[in-house]
């Protein structure tokens, strides 16, 4: 609801948005090797990064185990590709609060900036596939999506 109520202003005010979606690495090693206990503050040293550098403008969701969305508005591509890398250059250099130190758990990212009044399913499925590009291209980076979403079929008939 907080992702819908944002985009729609953002384009009733014809600004920008940008959304970024990140997994974390290898996860289930993470859990298969520390339990789920060390798992968990894994998670929750994450989320706390993410909320930390997106502010009280950005809205941060986790969408399910270990893969979290960031919605950011008045943010175009390259500063969500900032946004993404910062984030990244935190977490994967630094220690898990409350983990013994030493562990070491990287995340991978997928960034798309919305196209005019984009809804958020082609959005998120434009950033998912750029994710899908950084997992698999070595993981622990950040990719970004170029493609502009199609014009639905009644609109590209009227324009030629």
């Amino acid at each position: 609801e907080s992702a819908a109520t944002l985009l729609d202003r953002c384009a009733k005010a014809n600004l920008p948005v940008a959304l970024i979606l990140a997994d974390l690495d290898h996860f289930k090693t993470v859990n298969d090797r520390y339990g789920h206990a060390t798992g968990d503050l894994v998670i929750t040293d994450f989320a706390s990064k993410l909320r930390r550098v997106a502010g009280s403008g950005g809205i941060v969701g986790r969408i399910g185990g270990e893969e979290f969305a960031v919605l950011l508005p008045l943010t175009d591509l390259g500063a969500a590709r900032l946004f993404a890398e910062a984030v990244r250059t935190l977490f994967s250099s630094g220690d898990v609060e409350g983990v013994l130190p030493g562990l070491k758990v990287t995340a991978s990212f997928g960034v798309a900036a919305r196209s005019g009044t984009e809804a958020l399913a082609p959005l998120m499925c434009r950033a998912d596939e750029a994710l899908y590009k950084a997992k698999q291209n070595g993981r622990d980076s950040v990719r970004i999506s170029y493609q502009k979403p199609q014009a639905p079929f009644h609109d590209r008939a009227a324009n030629g």
